[in-house]
């Protein structure tokens, strides 16, 4: 019972920074526009959801449609924000991004590569901003073909 109470108070404590650092949920749409040496250029669309732990880290998840090279991504990331000045965010993504080419495509591939991403985030409402990010995939598995460089514009919601 003493182990059970300690670990609980112990868990409390810990836990105390993260309930009063406005955590919540986040959805998100973007627009994009992807490059890959020697493949052109890819209009794209995506999805995101995630969840803040505190109004600086989150996780997030994406979907993305490359449909210029008919392939689809799916990502992973630890996301960091930093304050720059009022409404305005500085963003850091670190993560991983699982592709598939369709069946269809040139390659018929799927992969694993490592993603990482800069961008700002501007608070137009308390629940409301836009995003401009810039993110890396790099071809670390060397079934991609290429690195893939992409620039977005997004809405997210956070709740």
């Amino acid at each position: 019972m003493k182990k059970l109470c300690s670990s609980l108070a112990l868990a409390s404590m810990l836990a105390a920074p993260l309930a009063h650092a406005s955590p919540g949920f986040t959805l998100g749409a973007n627009v994009a526009g992807t490059s890959a040496s020697g493949y052109g250029k890819s209009s794209d669309f995506g999805f995101s959801a995630g969840y803040r732990f505190n109004p600086n880290v989150g996780l997030e998840v994406g979907y993305e449609s490359l449909m210029g090279y008919e392939m689809t991504l799916l990502s992973a990331s630890v996301l960091g924000r930093y304050r720059i000045a009022d409404h305005l965010h500085l963003l850091g993504r670190l993560g991983v991004a699982h592709w598939t080419e369709s069946p269809t495509g040139a390659h018929n591939a799927t992969g694993t590569d490592p993603l990482i991403g800069v961008g700002l985030s501007y608070a137009i409402t308390k629940a409301m901003s836009v995003r401009t990010e810039y993110q890396f995939v790099s071809n670390t598995s060397g079934k991609l073909g290429a690195n893939l460089d992409t620039l977005m514009l997004g809405i997210n919601y956070a709740f």
